[in-house]
């Protein structure tokens, strides 16, 4: 709470809506707080850092945006808030200096290599406002690297943001994919703690009573702008290609699967990029339901490779899926290829671990038409025909970034990270889900072979036909 104090009275001169103090308590090292705009961001940032004028000198922050002319509001809420503390502001320096001796400086990061200007700097706060509009995390990753206290104060790391914008997928990678909002996480490398806190338009009372009209004028934007803008869904952005898929729609709670559903693998081969392997449960009705992910990619990156051996691959896959009788594994034709004359191909490898293998369908075009369909096709039950189990993180985080290819808007740009849709759209393709009553017995079948019993997954019945 911001507050001028003279010899008559007590003047409040900003007070914090529930959201912003609930930001505002949050003792994580790092948080991001954002979501929808009118959230009350940028009045959050200043309030956050005057939280620690009271140390005195050494309470040092700076704020930052992509550029000059986008501190300019900034700068002018800055003046609102700050004045009537006694602050002096010196504008060819465009730096704050409080009573206590705390400084405030804001700046402009434009391109990466701005960040370098910083190197030696110490500051006990450090702001980014508009956190995705840097296309790269490079300048955030090293600002950290500036947060220090000789003196023993407390050090936090702050930014603000809406979905969308150039960097929009680094940002929902770092703090929205895998986590809970409104929950600290521990970093165990570093020890240091993270937290997201979502803000929506209704959470600013009092720029919705002083203009009514705000949220009218955001349902006008197109429908992508509106679920960013209005409802801060970051699994939307102009240009996707999956629009229709949301997490509240198509994800799921685990549940018991019967065991009289098809089980069947799909897989997109990889080395220096993920491979991709999904576990799907097939109702009689066609639906089918992602239970299980192997997403082959190094841990808090994208796109990058494990460049794990192919049998290593197939025998820890094999060892998940053989005791509940699953052992047919549709697969990217380029699986069959020969390299040369001497080696086995891919699929004669996964072939000698145990596995059945299917060559997939790759008409591209027909592919994407086909989980088009299963995502908006809804079951008796009013559910789409496909359904993620929300343990699979990989598949959730993916293919909501998937866009249209440049040239050929009717596929996905294979510059983007697509192999959980590629080993998808294999399945979707198949007749494991086009035709499920001709292979009803195909588990139970190679379980009796085996001599095994299949996992027992609960005998009800959920409805899921």
């Amino acid at each position: 709470m911001a507050e001028k104090t003279t010899a008559a009275k007590k003047t409040i001169i900003w007070k914090p809506q529930p959201k912003q103090e609930l930001a505002l308590s949050c003792p994580a090292d790092e948080v991001f707080f954002g979501g929808a705009a009118g959230g009350g961001k940028t009045d959050y940032l200043l309030a956050d850092f005057l939280d620690g004028v009271g140390h005195g000198h050494g309470h040092r922050g700076v704020l930052f945006r992509r550029s000059y002319p986008e501190l300019e509001e900034v700068i002018i809420r800055s003046k609102e808030l700050f004045y009537p503390l006694g602050a002096t502001y010196k504008e060819y320096k465009n730096i704050w200096t409080f009573p206590s001796g705390s400084t405030l400086k804001f700046r402009q990061l434009e391109r990466d290599k701005d960040v370098h200007k910083y190197q030696g700097h110490a500051y006990t706060w450090i702001g980014f406002d508009e956190l995705p509009n840097w296309a790269t995390d490079y300048c955030y990753i090293y600002m950290r690297s500036r947060l220090r206290s000789a003196e023993g104060l407390p050090c936090r790391f702050r930014a603000t943001g809406n979905p969308g914008s150039v960097g929009h997928t680094w940002v929902k990678l770092r703090f929205i994919d895998l986590k809970d909002a409104n929950i600290i996480y521990l970093d165990k490398e570093t020890e240091l703690t993270q937290c997201f806190i979502p803000s929506r338009l209704e959470d600013n009372q009092i720029l919705m009573q002083n203009d009514p009209k705000y949220e009218k004028r955001l349902l006008s934007l197109p429908k992508h702008l509106q679920k960013a803008l209005r409802w801060g869904e970051w699994d939307v952005f102009a240009g996707q290609i999956f629009e229709e898929f949301t997490r509240d729609t198509h994800t799921i709670d685990p549940i018991p699967l019967d065991p009289d559903w098809i089980r069947v693998c799909s897989m997109d081969w990889g080395y220096s990029k993920p491979f991709s392997i999904g576990w799907w449960a097939i109702t009689p009705a066609g639906r089918a339901i992602r239970y299980r992910e192997w997403y082959g990619c190094v841990d808090g990156e994208m796109n990058t490779g494990l460049k794990l051996g192919v049998t290593e691959v197939a025998k820890r896959a094999w060892a998940l899926s053989v005791v509940e009788g699953c052992h047919t594994m549709v697969a990217d034709p380029a699986c069959w290829s020969k390299i040369d004359a001497e080696n086995p191909t891919v699929a004669e490898k996964f072939k000698d671990v145990g596995w059945d293998m299917v060559k997939g369908l790759n008409s591209r075009f027909l592919g994407l038409v086909q989980v088009h369909d299963m995502l908006k096709q809804l079951g008796e039950d009013g559910r789409p025909m496909m359904l993620i189990f929300k343990s699979c993180h990989a598949f959730i985080r993916t293919i909501p970034g998937l866009v249209a290819a440049e040239n050929r808007p009717e596929d996905v740009d294979t510059n983007g990270e697509d192999h959980c849709y590629d080993e998808t759209r294999y399945m979707m393709m198949s007749e494991y889900v086009k035709n499920p009553a001709k292979f009803q017995d195909l588990n139970k079948v190679f379980a009796q072979k085996e001599g095994r019993e299949l996992e027992d997954y609960d005998p009800l019945r959920y409805n899921l036909d």
